[in-house]
């Protein structure tokens, strides 16, 4: 009995001296039982045993077409019936329609999406007070961080190269074609590269003064004018035959931004962040330390952090992960495409007793309709 009040009032006096920074360092803790959000799938709802766990990160992995989205809107079918929620689309893929019948409520959802914005061209000099262009007044308020020393950056001279150059192949197109068009006895000149071996060989052949409009040749030289001149007025450049688009990384960055805007926010249920059209390789450059910490702020609001991946990238922050995949069954009707029907492995599922048992790799089938047959009520 002796030993036994020593050991209890040494621990009373341990988590007295640590109760400012610890609160019960020493005493044992209540389990809780793990609250969940339920899904409106029924199949999937009853492999979780009742839902998404809330106050953490869950993830939907898998393909294209594996019923990512169609788990995700069920989430927030139930969701926003009494709370708000938050989508936050990286590829502006997300179909309204889809979703209202799906049964989420549109009014309860904050929907963020990204979208390309074109760079407007700057407004030509205008002649200043002194009435040379180019030579602006030091009050006129132009923006001199492009100078150096009080002339141009040598950077700032490149500026607009690319365009220089796609107007002075539209003008060499144009002109080319002038002069062939009322000239008899044109020269026969070798074609561009683009030029066929066999347009090549009748180009060679060709005789100017019996050509007229209806000449495949001629035809072949207004063709590249008006290429040339398309490829001007479009507003991305083309290197190597494909179209330069803004970096992927880009729109990655800003929607990590708003979905930590959103959770350090707080007030929403289920905040969904779709990754489904990101890479791999880009996702998983998203270090651990900004997964813990939407993890903890998910804690903290009372939310859910859904993601949409094609790999897992969240590692051991996230609380439950869904590995997706397409399924092949034979359909009830032969003639018309009726259903989708997918297939849900549980990869990780962490409860609230660390000595329960996780028991990954537990599956379940479950079909989706497709909306032609919920309007016809089948």
């Amino acid at each position: 009995m002796a030993i036994q009040s020593r050991s209890a009032a040494l621990r009373q006096e341990i988590e007295s001296s640590l109760a400012s920074r610890i609160p019960a360092a020493l005493s044992p803790q209540a389990v809780q039982i793990a609250r969940l959000l339920p899904i409106r799938n029924e199949a999937v709802n009853t492999l979780l045993g009742g839902g998404l766990p809330i106050g953490g990160i869950c993830e939907f992995t898998g393909p294209a077409s594996a019923g990512r989205t169609s788990l995700a809107l069920s989430v927030l079918s139930e969701a926003t019936v009494d709370s708000a929620c938050a989508y936050i689309d990286v590829s502006d893929s997300l179909d309204a329609r889809s979703a209202a019948a799906a049964g989420v409520r549109l009014k309860n959802l904050l929907w963020v999406r990204f979208s390309e914005i074109q760079e407007q061209a700057p407004p030509p000099t205008q002649p200043g007070p002194t009435g040379r262009v180019g030579t602006p007044s030091p009050n006129d308020g132009v923006d001199r961080s492009t100078q150096h020393h009080g002339i141009r950056h040598p950077r700032a001279e490149t500026k607009g190269i690319d365009r220089a150059l796609e107007k002075m192949l539209v003008q060499k197109a144009e002109t080319r074609l002038k002069k062939m068009e009322g000239t008899p006895g044109y020269p026969n000149q070798r074609l561009s590269l683009a030029a066929a071996p066999a347009e090549q060989v009748a180009y060679e052949h060709f005789n100017a003064r019996r050509a007229d409009a209806s000449d495949p040749l001629r035809q072949i030289d207004r063709r590249t004018a008006d290429e040339a001149r398309e490829r001007a007025k479009s507003p991305a450049a083309v290197q190597g035959g494909l179209r330069r688009d803004a970096k992927p990384w880009s729109k990655l960055d800003k929607a990590l931004r708003t979905a930590d805007q959103i959770l350090q926010a707080g007030g929403f249920r289920v905040v969904v962040l779709d990754l489904a059209s990101v890479s791999p390789e880009q996702a998983l450059r998203i270090p651990s330390a900004t997964w813990y910490r939407f993890s903890r702020a998910a804690q903290e609001g009372d939310a859910i952090l859904l993601l949409l991946t094609q790999e897992p990238c969240a590692r051991s922050s996230a609380k439950c992960v869904l590995d997706c995949s397409p399924h092949l069954a034979p359909s009830e009707s032969i003639h018309v495409f009726d259903r989708m029907t997918y297939a849900t492995e549980v990869v990780r599922q962490r409860v609230a007793n660390p000595y329960g048992k996780k028991a990954p790799g537990r599956a379940v089938e479950w079909n989706s309709t497709a909306p032609w047959m919920r309007a016809a009520g089948r």
